[in-house]
């Protein structure tokens, strides 16, 4: 088999004829219902969800929380990349994150930071991946869909708003914006069927 040939067998590749990917991808509970009922399940694994949004800092990471505090109870490791800030650990152990769990990676390229997810997504101890790319780039993320793809990790990439109109390999993109103490959320890119109508999905900025 060709490289060409085993790449179009891959599982997590979507055909553009087709009508996305199978309604049977797994999910993660996000921890809100509302939200869940909008995702059909919650955030899914072994994919890519985009977090498109700015400024970094406005509560983006807290409303992921649920998720982490899941993981950790399955003792599944929070891989940080690149975060604008160390997280409030104190806080997150409040809700059910255990720090012994949670690693930081620090890198200064684009490249050393793509490297650094592909072999997190790939690691099945992995439970969730969250990573801010400041490029605009579409190409390193699809290196990431096929790594997210050998696994059942959620993956979070968190993206400037510029890149909101751009293509991209992402299952799930969803446009973020604080509003008070809330997060406004509207899905831009649903794989697998109809983006999902209505309005926008409102949830607070402090998960407990």
């Amino acid at each position: 088999m060709s490289a060409l040939e085993e790449l179009l067998a891959h599982p997590g590749l979507w055909r553009g004829r087709g009508t996305g990917l199978p309604a049977t991808v797994p999910t993660r509970p996000t921890g809100f219902a509302h939200l869940d009922r909008t995702l059909r399940g919650g955030w899914p694994r072994g994919q890519l969800t985009e977090l498109i949004g700015a400024p970094f800092g406005s509560g983006e990471t807290r409303m992921l929380l649920p998720v982490l505090a899941t993981c950790s109870r399955e003792r599944r490791r929070v891989m940080l990349v690149t975060p604008p800030a160390t997280p409030w650990i104190p806080g997150w152990r409040q809700l059910g994150v255990d720090p012994e769990g949670v690693f930081v990676i620090r890198a200064t390229s684009e490249e050393d930071i793509i490297w650094s997810c592909e072999q997190i997504l790939r690691h099945p101890k992995t439970g969730v991946l969250l990573a801010w790319l400041q490029g605009s780039r579409s190409a390193p993320l699809r290196r990431l869909r096929l790594a997210a793809g050998s696994g059942d990790a959620c993956a979070f990439l968190y993206r400037p708003p510029a890149v909101a109109s751009q293509a991209s390999p992402a299952h799930l993109r969803i446009r973020w914006q604080a509003d008070g103490d809330r997060l406004r959320l509207e899905v831009i890119k649903f794989t697998g069927g109809p983006i999902p109508a209505g309005q926008p999905v409102v949830i607070p900025r402090d998960a407990r």
